[in-house]
């Protein structure tokens, strides 16, 4: 069996090899390095994701603190509306309760009742209203119920003095007349000075 000589080495084989090995050597640093950045960048990646996520849960926590806010301001001001109005109408009603008691007491007198202020608190005066023209609506027809209904608390009313002839007024005091004696301002030594002058003892025995 014959063998067959080596073939002779190239030359330029072994400096291709170190060259191919630097090559490769240059490709992994460069590789490690690449894979270094892709890392690095991931991770600034990640961060800015965290920090957009922890900002968007900021954002949200204010957004609903401010949507909070806005509802409980607006429920608030929506009370004091309606507050304001059924204050408004609450007064409205004491004012008009008021005018009508007021209107329904001069009623009576006109009437002829005796007391004009025990007619209006017997008298139902739920059905007398003010109107929008700011007249005192169906007082009058509550007024000749009550008075056909409680005819005691009523007496005739006085007429004008036109009606009765009696426009007749009476003579002023003439000058140097003793002024009406007024018990109510008169001290001891008054009242027993005018019963001297009707002639009476003072005080009596």
């Amino acid at each position: 069996m014959t063998t067959e000589p080596n073939p002779p080495i190239d030359p330029n084989t072994p400096r291709e090899l170190e060259k191919a090995r630097s090559d490769l050597k240059t490709l992994r640093a460069e590789l490690q390095a690449a894979r270094a950045e892709r890392d690095t960048i991931r991770g600034e990646r990640d961060d800015a994701i965290k920090s957009r996520d922890g900002l968007k849960a900021q954002f949200d926590k204010q957004k609903s603190e401010a949507e909070a806010k806005l509802a409980e301001a607006t429920a608030a001001v929506t009370k004091a509306q309606e507050d304001a109005a059924e204050a408004g109408k609450a007064a409205k009603a004491q004012a008009d309760a008021a005018v009508i008691r007021a209107e329904a007491k001069a009623a009576a007198i006109r009437l002829g009742a005796v007391a004009p202020e025990d007619v209006v608190k017997l008298i139902d005066l739920d059905a007398v209203k003010i109107g929008e023209n700011g007249e005192v609506e169906g007082l009058d027809a509550v007024m000749a119920a009550a008075k056909e209904a409680r005819g005691y608390l009523f007496s005739e009313p006085p007429k004008p003095g036109t009606e009765t002839g009696t426009t007749k007024t009476p003579a002023p005091p003439k000058p140097g007349d003793p002024a009406p004696f007024n018990a109510a301002k008169a001290d001891a030594k008054d009242v027993a000075a005018n019963a001297a002058t009707l002639g009476l003892k003072w005080p009596p025995t």
